[in-house]
C-alpha cells in the first residue's frame, strides 16, 4: 500500500515538473498571439471549406443582404425597362396630312417599304386632317411630328425629325414628278416604269457592327455593376475582419486554423454569396433585355453575360483578399478607409481600364491591360466583346490571375495574421510580415 503510494506521487511530481517546463518554455519564446494552429482530423481543404461555410450562413441570414439584392435586380431591370419606353416612343414618326395626299402616301410607303406591316406607310405612320388648323393643332399637342399642309409646305413644332426628313423629301420630289408626268399626257403605268429605277447595291464592310457594340455596352454595363458590388462586399469583408480583430474572436480561430485558411475561406464564402447576387442580377437583365427587344441576338446577350460573371469570379477572390488583408491591418474603424486606401485605387484603376476601348486609347495598350491581374477580370470580357482575342491570350491572362491570386492568398495570408494580431493604429505590411515570421505563424 505504501509502495503503491509513493508511485503515485512519483508520478504527481513528475506531471507537475513536466507542466513547469513547457509553461517557462513558451512563456520564453515571447511570442504574441496564438501559437501556430495544432494539426487537426481535418485536412486542410476541409477546414477551408468550413470557413466559408460559417461566412456563407452568416451572410445568408442577413436581411439587408436579401433587401439588396432585390432592390438591385429591380433597379437594373427597371432601368432597361425604362431605356425601352423612351427609345420605343420614337421609332416611329407620325405626319399630319391635310386631304388624302395619295400620291405623297404611296411615295412614301415606297421609301420605308417593309419598315412596317400594319398598312401605313411604312416607317411613317400618316394620319388625315380635315383643314390646316387640325392638323396644325396635332402638331402644337406632340400627336404629329409634322404636317403636310399644303404643296411643299410642312409645319413643324421646332425641326423637322431625322427619320422623317429623308423620306418626306424623297416622297414630295417623287409626288411632283408624277402630277408633271401625269400632266404631260402620261398612263399610270408609264409613270411608274419612267420613275423605276435600279436600287443602290450596299455591301456592308462590318456587317455585324451594331450586334458588337451591343455585346460591347453590354460587358461595360457588367462590368460596372460588379464594380459597385465588388466594392460593397469588399467594404463588407474588411470590415468584418476589423470586427473580429477588436472583439479577439480571430485569435479562437486562429488557434485551429492556419492563417491562409481561414482567409481562403473567408473570400470563398463571400465570394459564393456575391456569385449568387451577380447571377440573380445578370438573369434578371438578360431576361428583360430579351423580353423588351432590346438586343438584336439574344445569344450574344447571354454569352457576353456568362463571360462577364466568370471573368467577375477570379477578380473577385483576388479583391476581396486585398480587402480583408486592409481589414486585419487597421486597429480602429476610422483606420479602416486609410488602410484601404491602396485597394479602392486599384480597383478604380481596374475599371477606368475596362472602360479604355471608349476612350480610343491604343489597342496595344488595351491588349496589355487585358493581361495584368487586378485588371484583367475587367477589361478582358469588354474585349471579347469587342474583338475576337486569341485563345492563347484568354488562357495566358487566366494562368496569371489564378496565380496571382494563390501567390495572393499565400503572402496575404501572412499579412493577415501578422496585422490580426498587432493592436494600435494602422499596421504597416512590412512589419506584419515581419511579426508572422518572427512568430512562426502562416
Amino acid at each position: 500500500m505504501n509502495r503503491s503510494t509513493e508511485n503515485e506521487t512519483a508520478m504527481q511530481t513528475t506531471e507537475s515538473s513536466t507542466h513547469t517546463k513547457n509553461t517557462t518554455s513558451a512563456a520564453g519564446t515571447g511570442t504574441r498571439g496564438p501559437r501556430p494552429a495544432p494539426a487537426t482530423p481535418h485536412g486542410p481543404l476541409t477546414l477551408v471549406g468550413l470557413v466559408a461555410w460559417r461566412e456563407i450562413v452568416t451572410q445568408f441570414q442577413r436581411k439587408e443582404l436579401w433587401a439588396s439584392l432585390v432592390m438591385m435586380i429591380l433597379v437594373f431591370c427597371g432601368a432597361l425597362g425604362l431605356q425601352k419606353v423612351f427609345t420605343g416612343a420614337a421609332d416611329r414618326p407620325v405626319l399630319a396630312v391635310v386631304g388624302e395626299q395619295r400620291d405623297l402616301t404611296e411615295a412614301l410607303r415606297a421609301q420605308t417599304a417593309g419598315a412596317s406591316g400594319d398598312g401605313g406607310a411604312g416607317g411613317v405612320e400618316v394620319v388625315s386632317y380635315e383643314d390646316e388648323a387640325a392638323a396644325e393643332a396635332a402638331v402644337r399637342d406632340e400627336k404629329a411630328d409634322a404636317a403636310l399642309v399644303g404643296v411643299g409646305r410642312v409645319l413643324v413644332r421646332e425641326k423637322l425629325p431625322e427619320p422623317l426628313a429623308g423620306p418626306l423629301y424623297e416622297a414630295h420630289r417623287t409626288a411632283q414628278t408624277t402630277d408633271r408626268l401625269r400632266d404631260d399626257g402620261l398612263s399610270d403605268p408609264a409613270i411608274a416604269k419612267a420613275l423605276a429605277v435600279q436600287p443602290l447595291t450596299v455591301s456592308a464592310l462590318d456587317p455585324d457592327a451594331d450586334r458588337t457594340t451591343q455585346r460591347t455596352m453590354t460587358a461595360a454595363i457588367g462590368v460596372m455593376a460588379l464594380f459597385f458590388l465588388t466594392f460593397m462586399f469588399g467594404q463588407g469583408i474588411a470590415q468584418g475582419v476589423l470586427e473580429e480583430k477588436s472583439s479577439r474572436i480571430v485569435e479562437v480561430l486562429l488557434a485551429k486554423v492556419h492563417a491562409w485558411q481561414l482567409l481562403a475561406g473567408k473570400v470563398l464564402g463571400i465570394g459564393l454569396v456575391a456569385f449568387v447576387q451577380i447571377s440573380a442580377m445578370a438573369a434578371g437583365g438578360v431576361t428583360v433585355a430579351v423580353a423588351a427587344d432590346l438586343v438584336d441576338a439574344p445569344s450574344d446577350a447571354i454569352g457576353t453575360s456568362v463571360s462577364v460573371v466568370l471573368w467577375f469570379v477570379p477578380g473577385f477572390l483576388g479583391f476581396a483578399a486585398l480587402w480583408a488583408v486592409a481589414g486585419a491591418l487597421a486597429s480602429r474603424a476610422e483606420d479602416l478607409q486609410h488602410a484601404a486606401g491602396p485597394v479602392s485605387m486599384l480597383q478604380t484603376l481596374s475599371l477606368m481600364a475596362a472602360l479604355a476601348p471608349f476612350t480610343g486609347i491604343s489597342d496595344t495598350l488595351t491588349r496589355v491591360f487585358s493581361l495584368v491581374p487586378g485588371l484583367s477580370s475587367a477589361v478582358m470580357p469588354v474585349r471579347m466583346a469587342s474583338e475576337n482575342v486569341p485563345w492563347w491570350e484568354i488562357a495566358l491572362a487566366a494562368v496569371l490571375l489564378l496565380g496571382a491570386i494563390a501567390a495572393l492568398l499565400r503572402v496575404g495570408g501572412r499579412i493577415y495574421i501578422g496585422g490580426l494580431l498587432q493592436h494600435g493604429g494602422i499596421v504597416k505590411a512590412r512589419a506584419a510580415l515581419r511579426n508572422a515570421r518572427l512568430g512562426g505563424m502562416s
